[in-house]
């Protein structure tokens, strides 16, 4: 006997972000998540522990999502933290024009910069956009004087090769950089495409640990990078 899903299904791609689905759905079963926040907002949450950020060091950062995407309101909230003297930092794929980086980039101390791969065509299979424009932005940082750690996702059959780790090493040597974070794979993320219906790849692909990545971590180290997970 076939049976017949009559489950409701959210079409994302169509999605506005009105939230009249959640309000008009009869049994309360959807909510919305993020609020609207002005930077005055966030920066008052932020100095709760402006205390805690002169005593250990640390600071704002910027991460969860894409600060590129949210240009100007990412540079005033950067700028307002600089005026309150708070370190800032950032997590970006470097994805943007190079003005738009750089109006926001200026007012941060630190970048987290992911690196998805060191070959375009590679990079556009995976992510849909070239590298170009990161690696760009990655230079341009360093020659603005920025701290900017390198973050590589070791993904299984996508950037996980011994040659893979020699050419993310030529390229950051290219850069004028000689460290680098990796990241090993993980299915942490693995729920959040069936709650948005979207097929995931890399359905039941193990995860990887640091154990598991010594020689690639290796490779790293033999090419004058110092490579840490």
């Amino acid at each position: 006997m076939k049976t017949i899903d009559k489950s409701i299904k959210i079409n994302h791609s169509q999605c506005s972000g009105c939230k009249k689905c959640v309000y008009e759905c009869p049994k309360n079963a959807l909510s919305a998540q993020g609020e609207q926040k002005s930077v005055e907002e966030v920066l008052k949450i932020v100095l709760q522990d402006q205390a805690f950020y002169e005593e250990s060091g640390g600071g704002l950062t910027l991460s969860g999502g894409e600060l590129l995407l949210q240009p100007e309101f990412s540079r005033e909230l950067l700028l307002a933290a600089k005026e309150e003297g708070i370190h800032t930092c950032c997590e970006t794929t470097g994805f943007a024009t190079e003005e738009i980086f750089d109006r926001v980039i200026e007012y941060v101390d630190y970048i987290l910069f992911d690196m998805k791969h060191w070959n375009t065509d590679k990079h556009i299979e995976g992510t849909g956009v070239s590298n170009k424009l990161p690696l760009l932005n990655m230079k341009h940082a360093i020659d603005n004087g920025k701290t900017v750690l390198p973050r590589i996702p070791v993904i299984p059959g996508f950037n996980d090769s011994l040659g893979d780790a020699k050419e993310f090493s030529k390229t950051l040597h290219s850069i004028g950089i000689n460290k680098c974070q990796l990241l090993p794979f993980h299915q942490f993320g693995e729920n959040k495409y069936h709650l948005l219906n979207i097929k995931y790849d890399y359905e039941n692909v193990p995860s990887y640990h640091p154990e598991d990545l010594k020689e690639y971590l290796n490779m790293f180290k033999e090419n004058n990078i110092n490579a840490f997970f």
